[in-house]
């Protein structure tokens, strides 16, 4: 893959002119001139050591972070950048390579502008031509909220399952991990009962790792099943489940009320909201906003409504527009609850009807409503505008299965920083190179290409579909196509057991067996003039839904 292909997401300037620094060992060596340990881990041990002495270094990297407009000058002047300088935020960086006393320079208002480019300096060195390419780049980011929503029904992720996840953010900018998972029962049924020790202590983990990645922890509670919203003793269990969060650094808080019965369930309730289930909502989030300013004035509180995905305007609507604080902002789904198409011009409807910013809640690739279902599609269809829309930011509800999931996140974060420059497929084909390297891209990219419909995206597996249309009209011309494909499929599951990435591979490791298994049924099924049991033979593979159902069609019909 071409090199400034890889880089994700896609900086918003580069500039190449064909010079690069040649290094010959099989380790980059790099002096450095910062000292943070999260700065130090962006570059692994197995390709990259770093040295005391800069005559010993393969580069030499020097970081500036100042807020100073005349530094920010200063260092456009002295670095030869030629580059036009948008509007520079805390998360915007420039960087320059130079050749002649290979050194590359990167300057931001911030450290976390300093550990976004050194992510994408590590992506630009290429160790199979074993050369690092002189650039100018400008970056920074369309979106200011950037992340992912542990919001799916179905078994939670593992503790570990989440660190790899933050990490995964920060190595592709994403700013914001957003803990909601529906089952988890702290978070939802068992809203009032404190986190027990082992597991807060898991969350204190997650805090920390967050953290070193400049990525927000945005702690959220689901308490709309059971809430009485007028009794003081609830608010103040809900207040003690957040102030156990906000006092470990915490500032980013959502109080989520989606998918609930339009109904109070108390009589007090009933009486003292007079049945309007929204002014009980409201009520509880505008006290829990001024619970949480009153600990931190910088802290914020986002709102998930009952109804977060509809189109029509209503009361409910009008409440929230009329007496919801208007520092919240309110959380939206899109045009339904999988929305096929985000549109500025649908955001900013919403937007008005609620009378507040929003946060998207994407809900791609998440499958937990399609057990049994991979979605390995690019984001699709999310116009390039969108950041000057009332949509403040996006969060991604990826699938239970988190390794196969950031085939798409990581299209996802591509469109969150660089929408004019986000192209789906080009994205989509770097996110499998980025995945598994180079030694398993082909084999990877051939099993994904049979994954790609899902609730937003309505097709998959188009080469099979062709060549099955072929084979029919033509079959004694076609049949040898459509049998090596087939024979291509069917050999996937011996070739991908050995990809690096073995948590991706138990990932996708059922589909990817019953595609192989379904593949050569198929294969010797042409090849074969006897007549076998179809039927035992396919249903025998499991209810995993591959090819959208393609292939057992074409066998049970030949």
């Amino acid at each position: 893959m071409n090199l400034f292909l890889r880089p994700n997401p896609k900086p918003k300037k580069l500039v190449y002119e064909g010079a690069n620094i040649h290094f010959e060992s099989s380790k980059f060596s790099i002096f450095k001139n910062f000292e943070e340990e999260n700065f130090v881990k962006i570059f692994p041990s197995e390709q990259f050591v770093f040295v005391k002495g800069s005559d010993r270094a393969d580069l030499k990297i020097e970081s500036i972070v100042s807020p100073s407009e005349k530094d920010l000058n200063e260092f456009i002047e002295s670095n030869d950048i030629e580059l036009s300088i948008d509007i520079m935020d805390v998360e915007s960086y420039l960087m320059k390579v130079k050749e002649e006393n290979r050194t590359v320079k990167i300057f931001s208002k911030s450290k976390k502008g300093i550990f976004y480019g050194l992510q994408t300096l590590r992506q630009l060195i290429d160790f199979e031509n074993k050369l690092l390419p002189v650039v100018e780049i400008f970056d920074s980011p369309s979106f200011k909220m950037r992340g992912i929503i542990e919001g799916f029904y179905g078994e939670p992720w593992s503790h570990q399952n989440r660190l790899d996840m933050i990490n995964f953010c920060g190595r592709n900018k994403m700013n914001t991990y957003w803990y909601a998972p529906k089952d988890d029962p702290y978070h939802r049924e068992k809203w009032r009962e404190d986190y027990p020790e082992e597991e807060m202590e898991k969350i204190d983990q997650l805090i920390k790792v967050s953290k070193d990645n400049f990525v927000d922890f945005v702690f959220c509670v689901s308490p709309g099943l059971s809430m009485k919203f007028s009794d003081q003793k609830e608010f103040d269990l809900l207040c003690k489940k957040y102030y156990e969060i906000i006092s470990k650094g915490v500032k980013k808080f959502a109080i989520l009320f989606d998918d609930i019965p339009e109904k109070l369930n108390y009589e007090e309730d009933e009486r003292k909201f007079e049945g309007n289930y929204g002014l009980a909502q409201i009520y509880i989030a505008n006290k829990l906003y001024e619970f949480l300013k009153g600990k931190d004035s910088e802290a914020s509180l986002y709102l998930c409504p009952t109804e977060y995905w509809q189109e029509e305007d209503s009361m409910y609507r009008r409440a929230i527009k009329e007496h919801l604080n208007p520092e919240i902002p309110v959380i939206w789904t899109g045009k339904g609850v999988w929305s096929k198409r985000v549109t500025r011009k649908n955001a900013d409807k919403i937007s008005n009807q609620f009378g507040h910013d929003l946060i998207l809640w994407d809900n791609y690739p998440v499958n937990d409503a399609d057990q049994g279902e991979l979605f390995l599609a690019p984001l699709m269809n999310r116009e390039n505008d969108l950041c000057i829309s009332k949509v403040k930011g996006i969060i991604s509800n990826p699938m239970n299965q988190p390794y196969a999931s950031m085939l798409a996140l990581q299209t996802i974060a591509d469109y969150l920083w660089n929408l004019q420059g986000y192209d789906p497929w080009c994205s989509w084909n770097k996110s499998v190179f980025n995945l598994v390297g180079s030694d398993f891209f082909e084999d990877m990219k051939l099993f994904s290409e049979n994954f790609l419909k899902s609730r937003i995206f309505e097709e998959t597996s188009f080469k099979l579909k062709s060549l099955i249309k072929e084979f029919r009209n033509d079959p004694l011309n076609k049949e040898k196509e459509l049998k090596e494909y087939l024979e291509r499929l069917s050999n996937l599951e011996g070739k991908l057991k050995y990809m690096k990435d073995k948590k991706l591979y138990e990932d996708i490791h059922p589909w990817l067996k019953k595609l192989s298994q379904l593949a050569g049924v198929a294969s010797n099924l042409i090849s074969s003039n006897e007549k076998i049991d179809i039927k035992n033979e396919v249903d025998r593979l499991g209810s995993y839904v591959v090819c959208d159902g393609i292939l057992e069609k074409f066998i049970k019909e030949f």
